[in-house]
């Protein structure tokens, strides 16, 4: 049976606006949850209410109860608390971990051959603690790191350059954190690899610049963590999965022997389609990449390993 849904747990900033961008870009219906009651049928109307003048045609609903999630092709985690500014990335594992878990607890009984998105930091941690505490195949769980730096990086990058980001394509592997590892070689502006553009402190400029994209905005909007660009992310995986687009995107997924590497999750560029993780590409590292590769997969596992304690 072909599934023509997409659920989304938790209807927040990041839950509402996926849905959103799911509904402009045509993708499919969508429903939305919330354990908070009302919470997500009354952004779901009033989504709704501006189709008539956004033109989209697929429904956006809200439910009451989570088992309606069932026969979802795709369902996003986008609950817990957010990444604000100052909050250690093992605190925010320790507050959100408990939530995620009891999600997947339901997902696993409603809707358990759905693909699974994790939108909730801090997602490398989580994914790794979803690989090691339920039965799910590595290619049914996606989380959003990767391509998010990514996306930063190639606004950042069309910026300097005074280009149009449509002309940049930008790789950014490893941890969704201060140790994200960018890729120079395979960033490029119309082929041409960005660090025959840029100078060397300029691309380290960079990378620190959307190291803390993230902290700077929920700072200056005061509030906590980010939510138009996770959302679009989201978006993007989606119609990659419902599509069969089979695009190459920098998601964190459970490494399973790249690089030598098994049993924690980072971003790696990955060909996205019906199926989900369908195939895990391995960029040719350089030593001081693949050091900072090791170094994340290190902390990874320390930071898991205190939490299961």
């Amino acid at each position: 049976m072909t599934m023509e849904k997409v659920s989304i747990i938790g209807s927040g900033n990041v839950g509402a606006n996926t849905a959103f961008f799911i509904a402009e870009k045509g993708i499919t219906n969508v429903f939305l949850y919330d354990v908070v009651d009302g919470l997500s049928t009354g952004k779901a109307l009033d989504m709704m209410e501006a189709a008539p003048m956004r033109g989209y045609r697929n429904r956006i609903s809200g439910i009451g109860d989570i088992a309606d999630i069932a026969g979802s092709e795709t369902v996003i985690i986008a609950v817990g608390a957010g990444c604000s500014l100052g909050t250690k990335r093992e605190d925010l594992l320790t507050l959100n971990w408990p939530v995620v878990s009891d999600v997947m607890e339901q997902i696993r009984k409603s809707s358990p051959n759905s693909i699974v998105v994790v939108a909730t930091e801090p997602v490398d941690l989580l994914v790794t603690m979803i690989a090691r505490n339920f039965p799910i195949p590595r290619e049914r769980l996606i989380g959003l790191g990767g391509i998010l730096d990514a996306t930063r990086l190639k606004s950042a990058v069309a910026r300097e350059l005074s280009v149009s980001p449509d002309d940049v394509a930008a790789m950014v592997i490893g941890r969704h954190s201060s140790d994200m590892v960018v890729l120079p070689e395979y960033t490029r502006v119309s082929g041409i690899p960005v660090d025959r553009l840029l100078s060397a402190e300029k691309i380290d400029a960079l990378k620190a610049e959307i190291a803390g994209a993230g902290a700077l905005m929920a700072e200056l909007a005061e509030c906590p963590g980010t939510y138009y660009t996770p959302s679009a992310a989201a978006a993007e995986v989606v119609d990659a999965i419902h599509m069969d687009l089979k695009r190459i995107l920098s998601i964190s997924t459970v490494l399973n022997g790249e690089y030598g590497i098994c049993g924690a999750a980072l971003s790696l560029p990955c060909v996205i389609g019906k199926n989900g993780v369908e195939k895990v590409l391995e960029p040719v590292l350089n030593g001081a990449e693949r050091d900072a590769l090791d170094r994340s997969v290190a902390a990874i596992k320390e930071i898991v390993s205190t939490c299961t304690e």
